[in-house]
């Protein structure tokens, strides 16, 4: 079954890899003989970063043959193709293994510094890329600009971080987690949206501004919208199909950066860097939403569980206000017996005399630590039995009040014995 799924996922990489270099291949740089945008790059990073290196070889080969075939198709010599091919695959293997390195196999860049790791990492490989394929071609006498651009070439690398992204979560998500339902719909209706924003037929008018230009401004709110959901996999196929979309649009003489400067090159490498500007503060807000989710989560579980506990018999909790009021929560033993106090003197007078003064203590210096203190406790009959008194500290806005639970001392004792 394991095999059967690597075999499915590995034509498909090969279907997608195809499609992907034949439209990065649409537009290249006449003075380097590179293509303005190389989304294969994405998604062969995206898969390298989630194997073990022993499973590397077949996808790297794969990747090479599909970048040559798309090549030959365009009429690129073939020692250029083999340049762009080895090195491409080069840098992007070197990329993998420091990020496997300090991140390890399987990892899921979930948090906003790890995202911008990532981002850094790809744009450093992009820069050595294109030095070292202009150094190799430069050997090979090709007439060809040894100039620079360092916005056009961190645009040609980070281009198709997004499509990374969407391989990272896609290969590391968790089985068990609910199909958002409402999600997609809001994808699928942002995603209408940005189709009808690039390949809508425009105004030619050059003076009076343009709807595109407006709804250009807006669509940047439109990913982040959907970051507050925090569904990393969700947002990344949504930025990496916008992006193919962008660059896709204006290749093909559509949307609002088709001739917005005379050269169809820089208008790719504009529609480029939108897609950054689309795609980065999107995933750091919605790294931040899924973790603030995923600790909310967390602590409801962990309430839930204790709630259930603290029903317990042995366990008495309460709730003491600014006003020395107190509030039992569950069933207790006092208020079966109909004589729980309702107010804090009340229930220093079911204190052993020589506690009562510490219990006082530690109400007046409660803060948002809990503490806890062995008190003699009371019962119907007079007699005292041994117990602990945990005490914290609540604020919300202006609101101040208690929170303190009552248990036997041998839970305590037990619990330290185990440790």
């Amino acid at each position: 079954m394991k095999i059967k799924l690597m075999l499915i996922g590995w034509l498909a990489f090969i279907a997608c890899d195809f499609l992907l270099a034949m439209m990065s291949l649409q537009v290249r740089d006449v003075w380097s003989l590179s293509s303005l945008v190389w989304f294969p790059a994405g998604l062969l990073l995206g898969v390298l970063c989630t194997l073990p290196p022993r499973f590397w070889p077949i996808w790297l080969l794969s990747s090479a043959c599909v970048h040559l075939v798309a090549s030959q198709l365009y009429g690129r010599p073939v020692n250029v193709s083999l340049i762009f091919s080895f090195f491409d695959a080069l840098l992007i293997t070197v990329t993998a293994l420091v990020w496997q390195f300090f991140y390890g196999v399987m990892a899921r860049p979930s948090r906003g510094r790890d995202m911008v790791v990532l981002a850094l990492l790809c744009a450093v490989s992009g820069i050595i890329e294109r030095f070292v394929t202009i150094w190799a071609l430069l050997l090979l006498d090709y007439p060809i600009d040894p100039s620079i651009s360092v916005i056009h070439i961190v645009g040609y690398a980070i281009s198709s971080l997004p499509l990374t992204f969407f391989v990272l979560y896609l290969v590391t998500r968790v089985s068990r987690t609910k199909c958002d339902l409402s999600g997609y719909l809001m994808m699928l209706a942002m995603l209408l949206a940005m189709l009808a924003l690039f390949f809508s037929p425009h105004s030619t008018l050059t003076v009076a501004l343009r709807w595109q230009d407006l709804a250009l401004m807006f669509s940047l709110a439109l990913p982040v919208l959907l970051a507050m959901r925090g569904n990393l996999l969700l947002l990344s196929g949504f930025l990496s199909l916008c992006s193919m979309v962008a660059v896709g649009a204006t290749l093909f003489g559509h949307g609002p950066f088709h001739h917005l400067l005379p050269n169809q090159h820089e208008d790719v490498l504009i529609a480029a860097w939108y897609s950054a500007a689309l795609s980065l503060p999107a995933l750091l807000c919605a790294s931040v939403v899924s973790q603030k989710s995923a600790r909310l989560a967390r602590h409801r579980w962990r309430e839930k569980l204790m709630d259930t506990v603290l029903q317990h018999d042995l366990y008495q909790r309460f709730e003491l206000d600014s006003n020395d009021a107190l509030r039992w929560l569950y069933q207790s033993r006092w208020q079966d017996a109909s004589h729980a106090p309702v107010y804090w003197q009340q229930f220093i007078g079911w204190l052993h005399p020589d506690d009562r003064r510490a219990v006082e203590q530690m109400k007046n210096s409660a803060s948002a630590i809990p503490q806890v203190l062995p008190i003699r406790l009371a019962d119907r009959n007079g007699e005292f039995h041994q117990s602990n008194m945990a005490l914290i500290a609540c604020q919300e806005g202006q609101l101040c009040w208690f929170e303190g639970v009552i248990f036997p001392q041998q839970i305590l004792l037990r619990s330290e014995g185990g440790e």
